[in-house]
């Protein structure tokens, strides 16, 4: 190999190095600035809406996930903040959402909460990141664990072909209780605040 063509392929692995080096350093200081302004720039939700404490909200989830799973992402997201609020909150699965507890392939436990969005939460509810959910399910027992009754509106069931199913509870949800649309209807009635997703 010439010194000539030994100096261009120094000059372009230093040049691609450099690049490169740059676009990486650039990215981790945003990351890092990102982290810094996560935790410093949410106060709690009970001090940014306090006239939530005690209202009565329902959320009306009948969005699916293979639908669009930003609804869900959110509609969650605002669940959480609702009950750090002070809110009552019950929270209603129907339509399109009732396949995310009963789908095979697409559900809340197969969907996983992205780990840039539980920094964001984690600082916005104050909360240790460790406490975060990995997915929707573990998401939705968070919720519940932290006070949001939950409902499935397992009449939509009969739609799909598994009209046995309408009574009983949602396999591996064992918090969720089974409502017809008499009940959703009464839940609907009974709210403050309805927020769909």
């Amino acid at each position: 190999m010439s010194v000539k063509r030994a100096v261009i392929v120094i000059l372009i692995v230093v040049g691609a190095g450099g690049y490169f080096g740059y676009r990486f350093a650039s990215k981790l200081m945003t990351w890092r600035h990102l982290d810094r302004t996560y935790q410093e720039q949410f106060k709690p939700p009970a001090e940014i809406a306090p006239e939530l404490k005690g209202k009565t909200i329902v959320f009306h989830m009948k969005t699916g996930l293979d639908q669009d799973d930003s609804q869900i992402c959110v509609g969650f997201n605002v669940i959480l903040a609702s009950l750090e609020a002070g809110a009552k909150v019950t929270v209603v699965f129907d339509a399109g959402a009732l396949l995310d507890l009963t789908g095979k392939w697409h559900n809340l436990e197969s969907t996983g909460v992205p780990l840039r969005l539980k920094k964001v939460i984690a600082a916005q509810m104050n909360l240790p990141l460790e406490q975060m959910p990995n997915n929707y399910k573990e998401y939705l027992e968070l919720l519940n664990q932290r006070g949001a009754r939950a409902f499935a509106n397992t009449a939509m069931l009969i739609v799909t072909g598994d009209a046995e199913q309408v009574q009983a509870k949602v396999a591996g949800y064992d918090f969720v209780e089974p409502v017809t649309y008499t009940r959703v209807a009464e839940l609907l009635m009974q709210a403050d605040l309805v927020i769909v997703y």
